[in-house]
């Protein structure tokens, strides 16, 4: 993730919360609510990050095959699983 500029501690942040959500503790729903915001809120920084990047290497002239795609698992979905990858 460093080549999209997370420190490392923003980086650890969505699997701790996904080991959270996926370990099957009886959560509070608003506990519930925070780790699923954090996992979304990375997931929306990542592909701001990634676009930009594509914006960058798109006024540079540079190409990469298969570059910039990545999921963050249960972004988009509002469930907590899976991936948004469609």
């Amino acid at each position: 993730m460093k080549p999209l500029g997370f420190p490392l501690d923003e980086t650890r942040a969505p699997p701790e919360a996904t080991d959270r959500l996926d370990s099957g503790e009886q959560l509070r729903p608003e506990e519930r609510d925070r780790l699923l915001e954090r996992t979304r809120g990375f997931g929306q920084a990542t592909r701001r990050r990634g676009e930009d990047l594509r914006v960058q290497r798109t006024r540079a002239g540079v190409s990469f095959p298969g570059a910039g795609r990545c999921a963050v698992r249960g972004v988009g979905r509002g469930d907590g699983g899976g991936s948004d990858d469609g």
